[in-house]
């Protein structure tokens, strides 16, 4: 209560970010309210998935965060665990993000499921080594648990008892994000998600991802404060202007095997479901999200930000991706079921394409997922300002 009373005064670090985060927090509440609404009337009567789309825009932030969450690992053992200096200035930031994201992965994926207690309990109580789903959560628990431990003593100035839970990080999430599709899968035999690329483009995507956040998000910080980023944190992101334009270059190759599979079937073992990617009733999201906001649109950008000196167009840019990539697993997520089993032999009364939309309650569940991950970052920066408050007061 006495950090809350001093940050009205105008100069106090932080006190643009109560706003924000208020209303984030807000937006928490009300997720979580139509989730728990969900589940004292059920979720089939208020979900958009059926027995034949049983995964739904839900999915979307928990790959999304979990991928987020892989990509920032692996930027913060950059610098943490290969040693490059350019990168050390980002590694506490990284570190905490990495945290949070995951953090909003498996909220998502908790509001999703009907009833989320029995994961908790019986994964423990019952664990099954033979479901892959076991040990993804299990993978990502871990992961929590590590990230946790590097962030304490990263705090505590011990950094090389944190360098080596950073190296076990590292590991455990990687192992999860190369098995990322394989979730999938369990849905049945789905074409659309065992392409050869799976692995390579996950591990892609959450790079890049990933840097385009802590760009975005170190950014915002410096705006809502109306501070200056320092000269360690502008060397390490020219670094990471580098790996986002190398990076979007690799994901604008597998955006045009997509579309090379939406109008040849010589690209894909799935043509179904890259022509109604492509041609089909996702055209606009693919043309619309996964080429001109994940690719083209910050391509223009990223060039006219002068090397990512322009930092309002550099950010830009990242937020664009961003977006995209929200659209790109929304699509892969979704196309990959609306195509019905044995669709090939023409039976009678089995239809053309299954259907799928979203209802209320699954946006304002996402709206709560994504929410939850901005107003954890706005109070990791008010936290961490309030670490600076004495010597704001003795200045």
């Amino acid at each position: 209560m006495i950090f809350f009373s001093n940050v009205q005064d105008q100069n106090v670090p932080g006190k643009n970010l109560l706003p924000p985060l208020v209303l984030f927090a807000l937006l928490v509440g009300v997720g979580v309210a139509f989730a728990i609404h969900a589940l004292f009337v059920g979720h089939d009567h208020v979900f958009g998935t059926s027995r034949e789309v049983p995964w739904g825009i839900l999915i979307t932030p928990y790959v999304f965060f979990a991928c987020l969450s892989t990509g920032i690992c692996i930027i913060s053992s950059l610098g943490q665990v290969f040693g490059i200096k350019t990168l050390a200035p980002l590694v506490n930031r990284t570190v905490f993000l990495a945290i949070i994201a995951m953090a909003a992965g498996l909220m998502s994926i908790g509001l999703e499921i009907e009833n989320p207690w029995n994961m908790a309990i019986f994964g423990f109580l019952s664990p099954n080594p033979l479901s892959n789903i076991w040990w993804k959560s299990s993978i990502y628990t871990l992961f929590l648990l590590l990230m946790a431990f590097n962030f304490m003593f990263l705090l505590m100035g011990r950094g090389k008892t944190a360098w080596g839970f950073a190296l076990g990080a590292l590991v455990a999430i990687t192992c999860g994000n190369l098995n990322m599709n394989s979730d999938m899968a369990l849905l049945g035999s789905r074409g659309f998600w065992a392409e050869n690329y799976m692995p390579l483009f996950f591990l892609t995507v959450s790079t890049l991802s990933a840097s385009c956040m802590i760009i975005l998000l170190t950014w915002l910080s410096s705006w809502l404060q109306n501070s200056k980023v320092d000269t360690a944190a502008q060397d390490a992101m020219s670094a990471l202007f580098k790996l986002t334009m190398a990076l979007l270059v690799g994901v604008l190759c597998f955006a045009a095997m997509k579309a090379l599979g939406g109008f040849s079937t010589k690209f894909t073992d799935n043509p179904e479901a890259m022509q109604l990617l492509v041609r089909g009733e996702f055209a606009v999201n693919f043309w619309l999200g996964e080429i001109g906001l994940a690719i083209v649109l910050p391509l223009i950008l990223l060039l006219a930000s002068n090397g990512g000196k322009r930092t309002g167009l550099y950010a830009l840019a990242c937020l664009s991706i961003l977006i995209g990539i929200a659209v790109t697993f929304y699509d892969l997520i979704i196309v990959g079921q609306l195509i019905p089993h044995f669709h090939q032999y023409d039976l009678f009364g089995y239809p053309s394409l299954y259907s799928y939309s979203p209802t209320l309650h699954e946006y304002m569940m996402v709206t709560g997922s994504v929410s939850f991950f901005l107003a954890a970052f706005l109070g990791g920066e008010l936290i961490f300002n309030s670490l600076t408050l004495e010597r704001w007061r003795n200045r």
